[in-house]
C-alpha cells in the first residue's frame, strides 16, 4: 500500500474516537493550543521511516504546534466532527523557515511538503466510483474499516501557484491544493482562509460529505531535507463570519 494511501489511513485510525470541538455561534474551535493538546496525537506512518517531531511552543507569540522534518514523515492528528452547512469554512495560520527545494508534486519521488494540513473525509457512494469502492474495499480488509473515503491535502509548496489543484500522485482520493508556494513568507505567520465545502463540491463532486478528521505534518522523507513548520488556530467559521486568531 502506497505512502499516501497510508497518510489518509492513518488520519483516521490514529484519532481517539470522533468528537465535536468547542463550538461557539459561528466558530468551531478545532485547536486551542495556548490550553494544551489534548485530542491529538502524533502517528509515524511508517516504522522504517523517522517520524516527524511536533512540539508545542510558543513562536513570536503565538501558540502553537512546530513540526521539525529532517527525512521524515508523521502526522498530528484528531478525529472531529464538523457541521458543514453551519461552518463551511476552514481557518489557520501556519509558518515554514523554507519550502522543501526539491519537491515536486508531480512526481511520487518528490512528494512532500514544508507544511501539510490534511481533511479527512467520509463520502457518499455516489462520490465513490465502482473502480474506488473495489479498491478501498481490498484496503479495507488490510487495514480495517476507519480507512477513509478521501482527504483534502492544503500544501505549502515550493513550485506550484497558489490555487494548483490536482489529485495526488499515488490516488485520486486524496487531493492536493497549494495554499502557499515559494519561500517569499517564510519565517512569519500566514493566515489562511478557505472554503472546505466548496473545495469538497469541487474535488469530489458532492455535497453530502462528512469532515471526519483533521491533521497537520511536515514531510522530507523523499528529499531527506529538514525544514520547519508552526500551525495554529485550526477553526470553522460560518460563510460571512471572519476568521478569528488569537
Amino acid at each position: 500500500m502506497n505512502r499516501v494511501l497510508l497518510s489518509t489511513i492513518a488520519i483516521m485510525i490514529a484519532a481517539s474516537p470522533t468528537m465535536v470541538v468547542a463550538q461557539s455561534g459561528s466558530v468551531q474551535r478545532i485547536s486551542n493550543f495556548a490550553s494544551g493538546t489534548a485530542g491529538w496525537r502524533s502517528i509515524q506512518i511508517d516504522k522504517k521511516i523517522p517520524a516527524t517531531k511536533f512540539a508545542a511552543k510558543r513562536i513570536q507569540g503565538v501558540p502553537a504546534i512546530e513540526a521539525y522534518a529532517r527525512k521524515s514523515m508523521a502526522l498530528f492528528t484528531r478525529s472531529v466532527t464538523v457541521n458543514l452547512s453551519k461552518t463551511p469554512v476552514l481557518c489557520w495560520r501556519w509558518r515554514v523557515n523554507n519550502v522543501v527545494k526539491s519537491a515536486n508534486i508531480a512526481k511520487k519521488s518528490g512528494d512532500d511538503q514544508a507544511a501539510r494540513v490534511y481533511v479527512g473525509l467520509d463520502l457518499p457512494s455516489s462520490a465513490i466510483s465502482l473502480g474506488t469502492r473495489a479498491k478501498l474495499a481490498l484496503a479495507r480488509t488490510r487495514g480495517g474499516n476507519a480507512i477513509p473515503d478521501g482527504a483534502i491535502n492544503y500544501v505549502w509548496d515550493n513550485r506550484f501557484p497558489v490555487g494548483t489543484a490536482r489529485n495526488n500522485v499515488y490516488t485520486k482520493q486524496a487531493k492536493i491544493i497549494v495554499a502557499q508556494s515559494g519561500a517569499a513568507q517564510a519565517g512569519t505567520w500566514v493566515n489562511e482562509r478557505r472554503n472546505l465545502a466548496a473545495d469538497i463540491q469541487k474535488q469530489f463532486k458532492t455535497g453530502k460529505a462528512k469532515v471526519t478528521s483533521i491533521a497537520i505534518s511536515s514531510d522530507t522523507d523523499n528529499s531527506g531535507e529538514t525544514v520547519t513548520a508552526a500551525f495554529a488556530d485550526i477553526h470553522m467559521v460560518s460563510a460571512n463570519a471572519k476568521c478569528q486568531y488569537r
